[in-house]
C-alpha cells in the first residue's frame, strides 16, 4: 500500500498523459466491459484511501513495516515498455525513500529471464499491464493464477486461485459476473501490483462491421496480429445494406 500511495495518478493523468486518461486506478477487468469486474466508482472509501497520492502515510508505513529510513530495490525493465513512465515511478517512489534501481532488458532476454526461468525476485515491468484486461473472463482470471506462464508478477495465492475454479464451474452470467467482482476485490485490497493508468486505446472500424466492440486480438492486438481471431469469427458479421448504401 505505501508504494501505492506514493504515486499521484492526479499528477501522471494531467501532466504526463496530458489528461487523456482518467486518474483512476484499476484492477485485473478494464474499465471498458462495462457490467464487470469491481470499478472505482464503487469501492468503498477505506480502500480509496490506500490508493490515493499520500507520501507522509506512505513513509509512516514503511516505517511500521520497519522501514524507517526506506530501502533499496530493482526492477527488471522491458525496454519495449514505457520507460520515460517508469523513470517517473523511481521519482515517486525515491520521494518516500525507496531506492529503486533500474535494470533494463531487451524484449527476448526479459521474457528469457522472467517468464521462462524466472529469475526475477524484486519486482518486473512489462510492456502488457497486469491490470486493465478486456479478455473473456475466464481468461483474465488466468492471468495472475500461480504457475501461469503471463504470470509474470510470480503470485501465488489460493484465495485468488479458487476464483479461477469457481468461475469454471459457474453456471450463469450473473454468477460469473460476482466471481469475477469479488476477484477484482481481492486483487484491490491485496496490492499486488502497482496500479499505474490505462493509457486509451482507439479501435477504429467501419460501422457495417458488426459484433465487434474492440475485443482483445479479435482483429488486432498491441502484437499487432489478431491473436484471438480463431474465437470470434462466429460472432462477426457485415451489414451489406449498410455497407451498400455507403458505397462499398
Amino acid at each position: 500500500a505505501a508504494m501505492q500511495m506514493a504515486m499521484d495518478l492526479n499528477a501522471i493523468s494531467k501532466d504526463y498523459y496530458k489528461g487523456t486518461v482518467e486518474p483512476i486506478p484499476s484492477t485485473l477487468t478494464g474499465r471498458e466491459l462495462k457490467g464487470w469486474g469491481f470499478p472505482y466508482e464503487i469501492w468503498p472509501q477505506e480502500l480509496k484511501d490506500e490508493y490515493a497520492y499520500n507520501p507522509t502515510k506512505a513513509k509512516k508505513l514503511l516505517a511500521d513495516a520497519g522501514y524507517p529510513n526506506g530501502f533499496k530495490t530493482n526492477i527488471v525493465a522491458n525496454t519495449s515498455a514505457d520507460m520515460q513512465l517508469l523513470n517517473l515511478v523511481k521519482t515517486y517512489f525515491a520521494a518516500i525513500g525507496i531506492d529503486m534501481e533500474i535494470r533494463p532488458m531487451e524484449s527476448t532476454d526479459w521474457t528469457d529471464f522472467v517468464i521462462t526461468k524466472r529469475k526475477h525476485d524484486q519486482l518486473a515491468y512489462a510492456a502488457v499491464n497486469p491490470y486493465g484486461h478486456s479478455y473473456e473472463p475466464i481468461r483474465q482470471l488466468n492471468r495472475l493464477h500461480t504457475g501461469y506462464s503471463s504470470n509474470y508478477l510470480m503470485i501465488s495465492d489460493p484465495t485468488f486461485d479458487g476464483y479461477l475454479t469457481k468461475a469454471v464451474a459457474s453456471k450463469s452470467e450473473e454468477e460469473l459476473k460476482q466471481i469475477l467482482k469479488d476477484a477484482n476485490e481481492h486483487i484491490a485490497r491485496q496490492h499486488f501490483a502497482v496500479s499505474l493508468l490505462k493509457p486509451m486505446q482507439y479501435s477504429l472500424h467501419q460501422p457495417w462491421f458488426k459484433g465487434y466492440h474492440g475485443q482483445f486480438g479479435s482483429v488486432c492486438s498491441p502484437a499487432g496480429s489478431p491473436q484471438l481471431l480463431f474465437f470470434y469469427p462466429a460472432r462477426f458479421w457485415i451489414e451489406h445494406e449498410m455497407k451498400k448504401k455507403m458505397g462499398h
